[in-house]
């Protein structure tokens, strides 16, 4: 028996997608690495239009895990530090074992990624630590 009151969102899938497609299309397209191929200059590494996909797919857990954005299977937001130091170190690692063989436009998307990924995670594990001093103030009251 079929139970036809039940909906399954797959849409989600199909906006991840879009969203991502259209963010490699901005990277990939932009006026610098059009006038740099036009003028010849092959000093520079080709673009790869899967970079910006792995690079983003490295980063999505740490926002995750930052509690930036909802879990997309249980549509909250969770806090795990230890989640999000371990991929932000990760996406180090591929900032430093890639580089000279990225073009700047991949350079820029990496090491401002990778900074505004190590701001956040500053910012939440001090909130983190000023709300659990404060917990531990509140349950165990001065002498």
């Amino acid at each position: 028996m079929i139970d036809t009151n039940k909906r399954v969102d797959d849409d989600w899938k199909k906006r991840a997608q879009d969203e991502k497609a259209k963010i490699a299309q901005e990277l990939e397209v932009s006026p610098d690495s059009e006038a740099g191929k036009a003028a010849g200059d092959s000093s520079s590494p080709e673009a790869d239009p899967m970079f910006p996909a792995l690079v983003q797919q490295i980063a999505y857990p740490a926002l995750m895990a930052l509690g930036q954005i909802p879990d997309p299977r249980s549509g909250e937001r969770i806090l795990d530090l230890d989640l999000a130091k371990e991929t932000i170190n990760l996406l180090a690692v591929l900032e430093k074992k890639t580089a000279g063989n990225r073009n700047p436009e991949e350079d820029k998307m990496i090491r401002d990624l990778l900074r505004d990924l190590q701001m956040a995670y500053t910012q939440t594990a001090q909130a983190a630590a000023q709300q659990a001093a404060a917990d531990q103030a509140s349950g165990n009251p001065a002498e």
